[in-house]
Protein backbone atom coordinates (compact mmCIF):
# COMPACT_ATOMS: atom_id res chain seq x y z
CA UNK A 1 0.00 0.00 0.00
CA UNK A 2 3.05 2.37 0.97
CA UNK A 3 5.27 0.85 -1.95
CA UNK A 4 7.42 -0.23 0.98
CA UNK A 5 8.15 -3.87 3.01
CA UNK A 6 5.44 -4.77 4.78
CA UNK A 7 7.68 -5.34 7.80
CA UNK A 8 9.34 -2.34 7.29
CA UNK A 9 6.65 0.14 7.16
CA UNK A 10 5.84 1.76 10.61
CA UNK A 11 2.19 2.55 9.62
CA UNK A 12 1.52 -1.23 8.66
CA UNK A 13 3.16 -2.95 11.43
CA UNK A 14 3.73 -0.64 14.19
CA UNK A 15 3.84 -2.84 16.66
CA UNK A 16 7.53 -4.25 15.43
CA UNK A 17 9.00 -0.65 16.26
CA UNK A 18 10.12 0.24 19.53
CA UNK A 19 9.65 3.87 21.12
CA UNK A 20 12.80 4.42 19.27
CA UNK A 21 11.08 3.97 15.92
CA UNK A 22 13.71 1.37 15.27
CA UNK A 23 12.52 -2.31 14.60
CA UNK A 24 12.37 -3.65 18.42
CA UNK A 25 14.67 -6.76 17.19
CA UNK A 26 17.41 -4.41 15.57
CA UNK A 27 17.35 -1.37 18.25
CA UNK A 28 20.57 -0.71 20.04
CA UNK A 29 18.77 0.89 22.49
CA UNK A 30 16.28 -1.44 23.41
CA UNK A 31 19.01 -4.34 23.02
CA UNK A 32 16.34 -6.27 20.72
CA UNK A 33 16.62 -9.95 20.23
CA UNK A 34 18.60 -9.27 16.90
CA UNK A 35 21.54 -7.23 19.28
CA UNK A 36 24.27 -8.84 20.56
CA UNK A 37 25.86 -8.27 23.76
CA UNK A 38 28.79 -6.14 21.33
CA UNK A 39 26.08 -3.75 20.62
CA UNK A 40 25.60 -5.14 16.76
CA UNK A 41 23.84 -7.20 14.89
CA UNK A 42 24.59 -10.97 15.79
CA UNK A 43 24.83 -12.43 12.25
CA UNK A 44 27.32 -9.69 11.41
CA UNK A 45 29.14 -9.39 14.58
CA UNK A 46 32.58 -10.74 14.05
CA UNK A 47 33.55 -10.76 17.75
CA UNK A 48 30.83 -13.02 18.46
CA UNK A 49 31.66 -16.65 18.27
CA UNK A 50 29.94 -18.86 15.89
CA UNK A 51 29.14 -22.30 15.79
CA UNK A 52 31.59 -25.33 15.35
CA UNK A 53 29.59 -26.86 12.86
CA UNK A 54 30.93 -27.04 9.06
CA UNK A 55 29.07 -24.39 6.94
CA UNK A 56 27.54 -23.27 9.81
CA UNK A 57 27.64 -19.24 10.06
CA UNK A 58 25.16 -18.79 13.21
CA UNK A 59 26.01 -17.37 16.16
CA UNK A 60 26.78 -19.85 18.83
CA UNK A 61 24.08 -20.35 21.62
CA UNK A 62 24.86 -20.78 25.59
CA UNK A 63 25.79 -24.54 26.31
CA UNK A 64 23.11 -25.46 28.80
CA UNK A 65 18.72 -26.30 28.32
CA UNK A 66 18.91 -27.16 24.56
CA UNK A 67 22.31 -27.46 23.69
CA UNK A 68 25.53 -28.57 25.83
CA UNK A 69 29.41 -28.69 25.77
CA UNK A 70 30.26 -31.64 24.19
CA UNK A 71 32.92 -30.97 22.79
CA UNK A 72 36.22 -28.30 23.89
CA UNK A 73 38.63 -26.48 21.45
CA UNK A 74 42.41 -25.17 22.45
CA UNK A 75 42.23 -21.41 21.81
CA UNK A 76 44.80 -18.70 22.65
CA UNK A 77 44.18 -16.89 26.14
CA UNK A 78 40.91 -15.17 25.76
CA UNK A 79 40.58 -11.39 26.49
CA UNK A 80 36.95 -11.68 27.95
CA UNK A 81 34.91 -14.22 29.17
CA UNK A 82 34.98 -16.24 32.82
CA UNK A 83 38.03 -18.36 33.71
CA UNK A 84 36.50 -21.55 35.65
CA UNK A 85 38.35 -23.81 37.77
CA UNK A 86 37.48 -27.25 37.84
CA UNK A 87 39.89 -30.21 38.44
CA UNK A 88 37.92 -33.14 36.92
CA UNK A 89 37.70 -31.35 33.92
CA UNK A 90 41.03 -30.48 34.10
CA UNK A 91 41.63 -34.23 34.36
CA UNK A 92 39.73 -35.06 31.64
CA UNK A 93 41.21 -32.72 29.06
CA UNK A 94 44.02 -34.26 28.64
CA UNK A 95 42.37 -37.07 27.66
CA UNK A 96 40.38 -36.22 25.27
CA UNK A 97 38.09 -32.91 23.92
CA UNK A 98 34.47 -34.60 24.10
CA UNK A 99 31.85 -35.68 25.82
CA UNK A 100 28.61 -37.46 26.77
CA UNK A 101 25.88 -35.60 28.78
CA UNK A 102 26.47 -38.19 31.42
CA UNK A 103 30.27 -37.33 31.66
CA UNK A 104 29.35 -33.61 31.80
CA UNK A 105 26.66 -34.07 34.74
CA UNK A 106 30.06 -35.56 36.68
CA UNK A 107 31.95 -31.86 36.55
CA UNK A 108 29.14 -30.71 38.32
CA UNK A 109 28.97 -27.65 36.51
CA UNK A 110 27.54 -25.62 34.13
CA UNK A 111 29.58 -24.20 30.97
CA UNK A 112 28.54 -21.46 28.66
CA UNK A 113 30.31 -20.43 25.16
CA UNK A 114 32.10 -17.75 26.83
CA UNK A 115 33.83 -19.38 30.13
CA UNK A 116 37.58 -20.70 29.40
CA UNK A 117 39.75 -23.26 31.70
CA UNK A 118 43.68 -23.54 31.77
CA UNK A 119 45.07 -26.73 31.51
CA UNK A 120 48.71 -26.40 32.15
CA UNK A 121 50.07 -23.89 29.72
CA UNK A 122 47.09 -24.07 27.63
CA UNK A 123 43.35 -22.80 27.35
CA UNK A 124 40.20 -24.63 26.37
CA UNK A 125 36.88 -23.24 25.44
CA UNK A 126 33.99 -25.05 24.75
CA UNK A 127 33.39 -25.19 21.32
CA UNK A 128 29.81 -23.50 21.26
CA UNK A 129 26.82 -24.97 18.84
CA UNK A 130 23.64 -22.63 17.46
CA UNK A 131 20.38 -24.29 18.85
CA UNK A 132 19.26 -25.72 15.47
CA UNK A 133 23.05 -27.83 15.02
CA UNK A 134 22.47 -28.79 18.90
CA UNK A 135 19.35 -29.89 18.16
CA UNK A 136 20.13 -32.06 15.46
CA UNK A 137 23.17 -33.38 16.94
CA UNK A 138 21.35 -34.87 19.81
CA UNK A 139 18.71 -36.44 17.03
CA UNK A 140 21.72 -38.06 15.52
CA UNK A 141 22.47 -39.21 19.15
CA UNK A 142 19.47 -40.52 19.87
CA UNK A 143 19.49 -42.06 16.38
CA UNK A 144 22.42 -44.11 18.03
CA UNK A 145 20.89 -45.22 21.01
CA UNK A 146 18.00 -46.58 18.95
CA UNK A 147 19.55 -48.89 16.55
CA UNK A 148 21.33 -50.50 19.58
CA UNK A 149 17.86 -51.07 20.97
CA UNK A 150 16.81 -52.29 18.06
CA UNK A 151 19.12 -54.66 17.67
CA UNK A 152 18.28 -56.00 21.47
CA UNK A 153 14.59 -56.21 21.00
CA UNK A 154 15.67 -58.35 17.56
CA UNK A 155 17.59 -60.73 19.61
CA UNK A 156 14.38 -61.42 21.61
CA UNK A 157 12.79 -61.94 19.02
CA UNK A 158 10.35 -58.47 18.57
CA UNK A 159 9.84 -57.61 15.25
CA UNK A 160 9.26 -54.09 14.38
CA UNK A 161 7.94 -52.65 11.19
CA UNK A 162 10.13 -49.57 9.74
CA UNK A 163 8.27 -46.36 9.55
CA UNK A 164 9.41 -44.35 5.85
CA UNK A 165 11.33 -41.37 6.45
CA UNK A 166 9.68 -37.94 6.33
CA UNK A 167 8.60 -36.84 2.75
CA UNK A 168 9.68 -40.77 1.53
CA UNK A 169 6.29 -40.13 -0.65
CA UNK A 170 7.53 -37.43 -2.21
CA UNK A 171 9.59 -40.25 -4.59
CA UNK A 172 10.66 -36.84 -6.90
CA UNK A 173 11.63 -34.45 -4.23
CA UNK A 174 13.59 -37.07 -2.69
CA UNK A 175 15.54 -38.11 -5.84
CA UNK A 176 16.37 -34.51 -6.15
CA UNK A 177 17.37 -34.79 -2.26
CA UNK A 178 19.66 -37.80 -3.68
CA UNK A 179 20.95 -35.77 -6.26
CA UNK A 180 22.16 -32.48 -4.28
CA UNK A 181 23.83 -34.48 -1.99
CA UNK A 182 25.74 -37.04 -4.55
CA UNK A 183 27.40 -33.33 -5.88
CA UNK A 184 28.14 -31.77 -2.00
CA UNK A 185 25.54 -29.12 -2.08
CA UNK A 186 24.68 -28.56 1.01
CA UNK A 187 21.00 -28.07 1.89
CA UNK A 188 17.88 -27.87 4.46
CA UNK A 189 15.07 -29.71 3.67
CA UNK A 190 11.07 -29.25 4.01
CA UNK A 191 11.82 -26.86 6.98
CA UNK A 192 11.19 -23.38 7.53
CA UNK A 193 13.20 -21.08 6.28
CA UNK A 194 16.52 -19.92 7.93
CA UNK A 195 16.72 -15.91 8.82
CA UNK A 196 13.12 -15.25 8.82
CA UNK A 197 11.40 -13.11 10.99
CA UNK A 198 9.37 -15.12 13.35
CA UNK A 199 7.08 -12.14 14.16
CA UNK A 200 5.44 -12.53 10.30
CA UNK A 201 3.11 -14.29 10.02
CA UNK A 202 4.25 -15.84 7.21
CA UNK A 203 7.88 -17.36 8.90
CA UNK A 204 6.56 -20.99 8.69
CA UNK A 205 6.57 -21.02 5.26
CA UNK A 206 8.58 -23.50 4.34
CA UNK A 207 10.79 -24.18 0.46
CA UNK A 208 11.66 -27.74 -0.70
CA UNK A 209 15.00 -26.70 -0.46
CA UNK A 210 16.74 -24.52 1.14
CA UNK A 211 20.85 -23.77 -0.51
CA UNK A 212 23.61 -23.04 2.17
CA UNK A 213 26.71 -21.70 0.92
CA UNK A 214 29.06 -19.20 1.94
CA UNK A 215 26.91 -16.09 0.95
CA UNK A 216 23.75 -17.20 2.05
CA UNK A 217 23.14 -13.76 4.10
CA UNK A 218 22.94 -12.11 1.18
CA UNK A 219 22.02 -14.49 -1.50
CA UNK A 220 19.13 -16.80 -0.51
CA UNK A 221 19.29 -19.71 -2.88
CA UNK A 222 15.78 -22.50 -2.50
CA UNK A 223 15.08 -24.56 -5.02
CA UNK A 224 10.99 -26.08 -5.49
CA UNK A 225 10.55 -29.63 -6.85
CA UNK A 226 7.52 -28.67 -9.44
CA UNK A 227 5.63 -32.24 -10.29
CA UNK A 228 3.72 -31.74 -13.71
CA UNK A 229 4.51 -27.69 -13.20
CA UNK A 230 2.16 -27.58 -10.54
CA UNK A 231 -0.31 -27.08 -12.55
CA UNK A 232 -2.84 -27.15 -9.90
CA UNK A 233 -1.73 -23.85 -9.05
CA UNK A 234 -1.97 -20.61 -10.65
CA UNK A 235 0.83 -18.85 -11.56
CA UNK A 236 -0.18 -16.03 -9.65
CA UNK A 237 0.05 -17.90 -6.51
CA UNK A 238 2.98 -18.93 -6.57
CA UNK A 239 4.27 -16.20 -7.07
CA UNK A 240 2.11 -14.76 -4.20
CA UNK A 241 4.42 -17.56 -1.93
CA UNK A 242 7.42 -16.58 -3.65
CA UNK A 243 6.84 -12.99 -2.61
CA UNK A 244 5.51 -14.23 0.97
CA UNK A 245 9.03 -15.84 1.55
CA UNK A 246 10.87 -12.70 -0.01
CA UNK A 247 9.15 -10.73 2.64
CA UNK A 248 9.86 -11.94 5.84
CA UNK A 249 13.14 -11.98 6.10
CA UNK A 250 14.89 -9.99 9.17
CA UNK A 251 16.68 -8.08 6.99
CA UNK A 252 16.32 -7.21 3.16
CA UNK A 253 18.09 -9.72 0.67
CA UNK A 254 18.32 -11.04 -3.15
CA UNK A 255 16.20 -14.01 -3.22
CA UNK A 256 16.63 -16.82 -6.42
CA UNK A 257 14.33 -19.74 -6.82
CA UNK A 258 14.58 -22.61 -8.89
CA UNK A 259 11.71 -24.12 -10.05
CA UNK A 260 12.78 -27.57 -11.30
CA UNK A 261 9.94 -30.23 -12.95
CA UNK A 262 10.61 -33.54 -13.29
CA UNK A 263 7.81 -34.47 -15.74
CA UNK A 264 7.02 -33.88 -19.21
CA UNK A 265 6.48 -30.83 -20.41
CA UNK A 266 5.19 -28.67 -23.83
CA UNK A 267 7.72 -27.11 -25.82
CA UNK A 268 5.88 -25.39 -28.80
CA UNK A 269 3.85 -27.83 -29.71
CA UNK A 270 6.33 -31.07 -29.15
CA UNK A 271 5.78 -32.95 -26.07
CA UNK A 272 9.20 -33.24 -24.03
CA UNK A 273 8.99 -36.29 -22.11
CA UNK A 274 12.00 -38.64 -20.00
CA UNK A 275 12.61 -40.22 -23.70
CA UNK A 276 13.83 -37.21 -25.37
CA UNK A 277 15.05 -35.09 -21.95
CA UNK A 278 16.77 -38.39 -19.77
CA UNK A 279 15.81 -37.35 -15.89
CA UNK A 280 20.20 -37.52 -15.27
CA UNK A 281 20.34 -34.57 -18.00
CA UNK A 282 17.52 -32.51 -16.84
CA UNK A 283 19.31 -32.88 -13.48
CA UNK A 284 22.80 -31.51 -14.98
CA UNK A 285 20.72 -29.24 -16.15
CA UNK A 286 19.18 -27.73 -12.99
CA UNK A 287 23.44 -28.72 -11.37
CA UNK A 288 24.65 -26.65 -13.96
CA UNK A 289 22.88 -23.54 -13.17
CA UNK A 290 22.65 -23.56 -9.38
CA UNK A 291 26.02 -23.97 -9.24
CA UNK A 292 26.51 -21.34 -11.60
CA UNK A 293 23.98 -19.01 -9.46
CA UNK A 294 26.19 -20.16 -6.48
CA UNK A 295 29.54 -19.13 -8.04
CA UNK A 296 27.93 -15.66 -8.93
CA UNK A 297 26.85 -15.32 -5.73
CA UNK A 298 30.41 -14.19 -4.53
CA UNK A 299 30.00 -11.02 -5.62
CA UNK A 300 26.44 -9.61 -4.59
CA UNK A 301 26.83 -6.87 -7.47
CA UNK A 302 25.57 -9.46 -10.24
CA UNK A 303 22.07 -9.39 -8.10
CA UNK A 304 20.14 -6.41 -9.32
CA UNK A 305 16.75 -7.58 -8.78
CA UNK A 306 14.95 -8.49 -5.41
CA UNK A 307 13.43 -11.96 -7.33
CA UNK A 308 15.00 -13.97 -9.63
CA UNK A 309 13.14 -17.45 -10.73
CA UNK A 310 14.53 -19.92 -12.78
CA UNK A 311 12.42 -22.40 -14.60
CA UNK A 312 13.71 -25.86 -15.84
CA UNK A 313 12.04 -27.86 -17.96
CA UNK A 314 8.81 -25.61 -17.69
CA UNK A 315 6.07 -25.50 -20.76
CA UNK A 316 7.34 -22.73 -23.37
CA UNK A 317 6.38 -21.24 -26.97
CA UNK A 318 10.02 -21.79 -28.29
CA UNK A 319 11.15 -22.99 -31.86
CA UNK A 320 15.01 -23.12 -31.97
CA UNK A 321 16.90 -24.70 -28.83
CA UNK A 322 16.27 -22.65 -25.71
CA UNK A 323 18.15 -25.03 -23.30
CA UNK A 324 14.82 -25.75 -21.20
CA UNK A 325 15.98 -22.29 -19.19
CA UNK A 326 13.61 -19.82 -19.25
CA UNK A 327 14.41 -17.01 -16.38
CA UNK A 328 11.56 -14.28 -14.81
CA UNK A 329 13.47 -11.68 -12.81
CA UNK A 330 11.38 -8.95 -10.48
CA UNK A 331 13.60 -5.42 -9.96
CA UNK A 332 11.41 -4.44 -7.02
CA UNK A 333 8.00 -5.03 -5.43
CA UNK A 334 6.58 -2.89 -8.11
CA UNK A 335 7.27 -5.56 -10.92
CA UNK A 336 6.06 -7.94 -8.52
CA UNK A 337 2.78 -6.34 -8.21
CA UNK A 338 2.74 -5.97 -12.15
CA UNK A 339 3.09 -9.49 -12.86
CA UNK A 340 -0.09 -10.19 -10.61
CA UNK A 341 -1.75 -7.89 -12.45
CA UNK A 342 -1.04 -9.91 -15.88
CA UNK A 343 -2.17 -13.03 -14.02
CA UNK A 344 -5.54 -11.45 -13.74
CA UNK A 345 -5.45 -10.62 -9.88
Amino acid sequence: MHDINKQLCKECSPKTFCVHKVRKALCVQCMGASICQHSRVKDRCSECPRCYIHLCERPVAKSTGRTTAYQWQETEKPETGTEICNDLLVSALLEKFEFNRAELESFDQEFFYNTYIKVGDKYFTPAGTCQTCALNEQRLRFKGSERVLHYSLKRQGVTLTTVARTGAHKKKEMRVLDVLDTNNISQINDKAAKNRDTTCERSDYRPDFQVKHQNDEIITIYIEVDEHQHNRTTTACELSRLNDLLTSFHLQRHLVVFRYNPDPFDMDDKRITCKELPRKEREGILMRELNQVIAQAADPANFKDVLTVIYIAFDCDCTTSCGYVHIDRFADQNAIRKAHARAGL
